[in-house]
């Protein structure tokens, strides 16, 4: 996909983005790449006014990117804003370097069988996200799928409910028919099992190079889709029975997302084995950007007189008013010599008055700024340093009110995990509470506690979470309640979650923990110039940076990682090696695509660096010697304690 420089005849800015570009569009929209406040990367579609003639069509389009914004995973399209009272209506996505599938396959040809069961796995991941929300995507096609260098990613939703028929003229509106399902095509109530069909066309023609149902015209089109088997001739033998039992015409005859990804052994491993041009395409894309963003003049603010400080300001009033309040003395002094005894307290009172509002002033003026600024989140280096466990008690007040009846706070039994977080149990109700843990999956959608804003988990879990400020905001205090029995009542884990809120200016500090890898930061302890060197090119920031994780993604994944006790340096059986004279512990799996090295820190008995290196099967001796020289790096980079 080219990307093309900004043309003098389109916008510098959309909202607060700023223009670097323009992509390939679909119909009745313009796409352009886009730069954020901070330099983050957006693709911005703006409806044309062809489509602003639907009465409609700003209420669809507000209803979608609300939808979208509640589906939230690593092969979903994330958008992050949207403005449908625009003269231009636009809503703004991340944007992730990639090529379209339909023209990877026009352009270089039919993927191979592995390409095509990574493909699969990424998207059926993508929609089980998207049904878990309450929604059919009703949108999958060749042109709505990208492939990114780590995975397959799934583009954007059409609003439709679970079940329902599809709204008057839906089907022309979705663009080309060939992905549609039965149901779409007959006009019949949509389910999550259309989504299974379109998928089993996408990657019939990922395989073969053509739609299973293609024809001249859209009517023979939709026909064949009703009517027909489709045509698979061209289709590997070994992906013939995933794709032909996705387009099965009975819906419920159709396997789930959760069905396909146990049949393809899980979900992607990444990096995705895309084709080597496919790849170079993407190489191409990513140097395109590049160039784009440095030629993005830098934001220059205005200048602007620093602004007095408040206390400032009142003083200058207080002595306005305290001199005022002199001259009023000395002339109630006069008023009280002249004045005869019964109009004395009158002068008396006018006097006293003005003494309280003179006095009232000057404290306001004088005394000092020690208001500090609301606390509504922790950052990662306080929340190193929290004792979890302790704060998960106090959370727990009197009793958690779970289903069916509340379980009073002696009854649950704590357990600090790995991640130096708690876990907490209760006739089989399960709280967990992380500390600095990645919050990305969780929807927009949010509650106000006290001030703290407490994100909502999706509606097929209990989980709430508490951002880090600032740029750490992907990350924070995460809490989760699994209720026994499988049940979805949350009204336990808002009552944990509101109870954290009001106490993060109070939360207990772990004791003798100076020295620990706990108050580690992670990703400084990766020499980047030896991971470039091992896994190629590294992005502007790690995939995930947590309290306690740092990730990055290219060629391969790596990853460290700090944890309080750690399978590889603690039990039976453990191995070891040296290497010139540096011992590591080794991992006994029989993994074929990852490998992890582990070093058990000086002067404790469990606190463990992990270092792992993940990739494609076939190279894991290749990856335990990356594994092996990183870990070395990192342990010499420990700060002294």
């Amino acid at each position: 996909m080219t990307i093309r420089r900004r043309g003098p005849g389109e916008p510098e800015t959309i909202g607060r983005y700023r223009v670097l570009g323009s992509l390939e569009s679909p119909v009745g929209f313009h796409t352009l790449l886009a730069a954020g406040p901070d330099d983050s990367l957006v693709v911005v579609r703006q409806a044309q006014p062809e489509l602003l003639d639907e009465p409609e069509f700003r209420i669809r389009m507000r209803h979608s990117a609300v939808a979208e914004m509640r589906v939230r995973g690593a092969t979903n399209t994330t958008v992050i804003d949207v403005d449908a009272d625009a003269d231009k209506p636009w809503l703004a996505s991340v944007f992730v370097p990639g090529v379209r599938l339909d023209r990877a396959v026009a352009e270089h040809g039919p993927l191979p069988v592995p390409a095509v069961r990574a493909l699969a796995a990424a998207l059926a991941v993508a929609l089980r996200t998207v049904h878990a929300a309450g929604l059919v995507h009703q949108r999958l096609r060749a042109d709505s799928v990208l492939l990114a260098r780590d995975s397959g990613r799934l583009g954007e939703i059409g609003i439709t409910p679970v079940a329902g028929p599809p709204s008057a003229g839906s089907v022309t509106s979705l663009g080309t028919p060939d992905f549609l399902s039965p149901e779409q095509a007959l006009g019949l109530s949509i389910t999550p099992a259309a989504d299974v069909f379109a998928l089993g066309s996408v990657l019939a023609f990922a395989a073969s190079g053509s739609a299973p149902f293609a024809a001249p015209s859209v009517p023979y089109a939709l026909f064949n889709i009703a009517q027909r088997e489709p045509d698979l001739s061209q289709v590997p033998e070994p992906l013939f029975e995933l794709i032909a039992a996705c387009l099965r015409k009975d819906p419920a005859a159709r396997p789930t997302p959760g069905q396909i990804l146990d049949y393809l052994g899980g979900p992607p491993a990444a990096p995705a084995p895309w084709p080597a041009p496919v790849l170079d395409d993407i190489g191409r894309q990513q140097d395109q950007v590049s160039a784009l963003l440095a030629a993005l003049p830098p934001i220059v603010a205005p200048e602007t007189p620093p602004a007095r400080p408040w206390s400032e300001i009142l003083s200058g009033i207080g002595q306005t008013v305290l001199e005022t309040g002199r001259r009023a003395v000395r002339s109630g002094r006069q008023r009280w010599r002249a004045a005869t005894p019964g109009r004395r307290r009158g002068v008396a009172g006018g006097l006293a008055a003005s003494l309280l509002v003179v006095g009232g002033i000057t404290y306001a003026a004088t005394r000092p700024e020690t208001i500090p600024p609301p606390v509504t989140g922790l950052t990662l280096a306080q929340l190193r340093q929290i004792d979890a466990c302790a704060w998960l008690a106090s959370a727990l007040g009197d009793a958690v009110p779970v289903a069916p009846t509340p379980l009073a706070a002696d009854t649950w039994k704590l357990q600090p995990s790995s991640s130096w977080g708690c876990h907490a149990s209760s006739n089989r109700n399960i709280l967990s509470l992380a500390l600095g843990a990645e919050d990305t999956y969780l929807t927009p959608h949010r509650n106000i506690v006290d001030g703290v804003p407490i994100i909502d988990g999706s509606s097929a879990s209990c989980t709430r979470a508490i951002a880090s400020p600032g740029a750490e905001s992907p990350a924070g205090i995460v809490i989760t309640l699994s209720p026994a029995n499988g049940g979805k009542e949350c009204d336990g884990i808002d009552y944990i979650a509101a109870n954290i809120a009001r106490s993060l200016s109070t939360a207990p500090r772990a004791e003798n923990r100076e020295s620990s890898l706990a108050l580690v930061e992670p990703c400084p302890l990766l020499d980047r110039d030896l991971v470039t060197a091992k896994i190629g090119k590294l992005p502007p920031e790690p995939s995930i940076a947590d309290a306690h994780t740092c990730q990055w993604d290219a060629r391969v994944q790596l990853s460290v990682k700090l944890v309080s006790s750690s399978k590889y340096t603690s039990g039976d059986d453990l191995v070891t090696i040296s290497v010139d004279g540096f011992t590591m512990f080794v991992d006994q799996g029989n993994a074929k695509a990852i490998c992890t090295r582990a070093y058990l820190a000086p002067k404790s008995e469990k606190e463990t660096i992990e270092v792992s290196v993940h990739g494609t099967e076939g190279f894991r001796e290749d990856y335990c010697a990356i594994a092996t020289e990183v870990l070395r790096s990192a342990v010499e980079r420990l700060p002294s304690r």
